[in-house]
């Protein structure tokens, strides 16, 4: 199984005291990035919430915005007497006015209005984890879901590498017996006397250099292990995916600079496609 690095989360949960409203948004990043947007009287529960969130999401770009709204306390502002009777005192210096105009006033001045704190209870706090762990279980969720379809399009990008592999394996003998006919037939054009055990030395020399057995071997090594990482229960796999899809590409490309045939050079373009398509979705793979 992998999981997508992108999802969305959304978890609403109401008490005797408070409503709680949770949204997650993750997009695909190298590390965990958690930007998170709290209440001010929540502020005690930041570090819970970082930890909890980043143990459940382990890698991605999370925007995590919690909203609170107070069921029982009032929403009248309390006036901040100090700062009002301040203003009071400067305004009489500066202006005549009556006693009401100058509370008017001051009451239009900034920080004179101060929002009703709300008392956090610890029930209020266990209340707003939980929501969290909701909300970050549908993203899992959600990551899940576009992590299946993920998978199906990489096994059918490994399969066309793996055709293309199959290709190659069977053109590549018939490309031997062209190349050996070419240099016979070049030599023949010489019309110059040869010393056969020295031309066959020669063209031994000359075949292992383009032989592509090797390759071959090592690409079908990594698709496979590339196909067990897929299917293995690790969390995170995206990176070790991205390094062995590198090793994939450096066979293909020899497969291609050793070639000399049109026909593999064809399946070379057709593998390579397939290998590009893998790498997008493995940014995005967690």
């Amino acid at each position: 199984m992998i999981f997508s690095m992108t999802g969305f989360g959304r978890f609403e949960q109401e008490t005797d005291d408070i409503k709680i409203a949770v949204e997650m948004r993750a997009l695909n990043s190298k590390n965990l990035e958690l930007n998170l947007r709290l209440p001010q009287s929540f502020r005690v529960l930041e570090q819970d919430l970082r930890k909890q969130v980043g143990q459940a999401l382990l890698r991605g770009k999370v925007d995590l915005s919690i909203q609170i709204e107070n069921l029982k306390a009032s929403s009248a502002a309390v006036l901040n007497k100090d700062i009002i009777q301040a203003y009071i005192d400067q305004l009489q210096e500066i202006a005549e006015a009556t006693p009401a105009d100058h509370l008017q006033m001051a009451l239009r001045l900034p920080d004179a209005l101060l929002p009703q704190q709300h008392s956090v209870s610890e029930k209020d706090q266990q209340t707003l984890l939980e929501a969290v762990e909701k909300a970050t279980e549908q993203l899992s969720n959600h990551r899940s879901q576009e992590g299946a379809a993920m998978k199906t399009d990489l096994m059918n990008q490994l399969t066309t590498i793996e055709k293309g592999a199959q290709s190659v394996d069977l053109l590549k003998e018939s490309r031997v017996e062209k190349v050996k006919s070419r240099l016979q037939e070049a030599l023949n054009q010489l019309a110059a006397e040869t010393d056969e055990n020295r031309y066959a030395q020669e063209l031994v020399y000359y075949l292992e250099k383009l032989d592509l057995n090797e390759e071959l071997v090592r690409l079908r090594q990594h698709l496979t292990f590339f196909c067990e990482i897929l299917n293995n229960n690790a969390p995170t796999k995206g990176k070790k995916l991205g390094f062995v899809a590198q090793e994939i590409g450096r066979e293909i490309n020899t497969i291609g600079s050793k070639a000399n045939h049109v026909e593999i050079q064809k399946q070379v373009v057709e593998m390579k496609d397939a290998l590009e398509r893998i790498k997008e979705q493995l940014l995005n793979v967690l």
